[in-house]
């Protein structure tokens, strides 16, 4: 196996979830994602051979998703329905491993919440945050993904998470 294969075989479900996940929370077609995960690793093989051996391979990845991913939001990728739910196998959190029917129900009410309201936040906000509690990124390799500093890494990754808090404590006051 080449190192290229190698990269794909490690890195190809990861980034075709984070895709999913941008654009299902933009409010687009999650159904493009094989598609935009395809090109983002033909991306990656046309500059595979410019990459620096020191380099961090993921976080590289990462950012031509993010770009490929931008580049589809603004040509306007077909629309879905608000209402769809989130897929079992996509949630935000660990499953509850003895979830009775109410707490079924809740929990994917909860989540379906939630991801609305990260796909309300800015392109950056939810890239940073997405990349950091769902792929467990560090802020370095955001950074590096979203081409900004550490500390803008760290900000957007802070305010997205105080926007969603005072969004979400708003509905539950209703």
């Amino acid at each position: 196996m080449t190192p290229f294969e190698t990269l794909i075989d490690e890195h190809h479900d990861e980034i075709f979830r984070y895709i999913w996940r941008m654009l299902f929370n933009a409010g687009r077609d999650p159904a493009a994602s094989a598609d935009l995960t395809q090109d983002v690793f033909e991306r990656a093989y046309r500059a595979y051979d410019r990459l620096r051996p020191d380099s961090n391979e993921r976080a590289w990845l990462y950012k031509i998703a993010t770009n490929c991913t931008f580049s589809a939001l603004r040509q306007g990728t077909r629309q879905m329905k608000r209402s769809q739910p989130l897929p079992d196998d996509l949630q935000w959190g660990p499953p509850d491993p003895m979830p009775g029917p109410v707490q079924t129900v809740m929990r994917r009410e909860l989540l379906d919440r939630v991801g609305r309201q990260v796909g309300e936040l800015p392109a950056k906000q939810q890239g940073a945050l997405i990349l950091r509690y769902l792929h467990e990124l560090n802020y370095g390799e955001i950074a590096e993904v979203l081409e900004c500093s550490e500390d803008s890494a760290r900000a957007n990754v802070y305010q997205a998470l105080k926007r969603l808090r005072s969004e979400l404590a708003g509905e539950w006051e209703e």
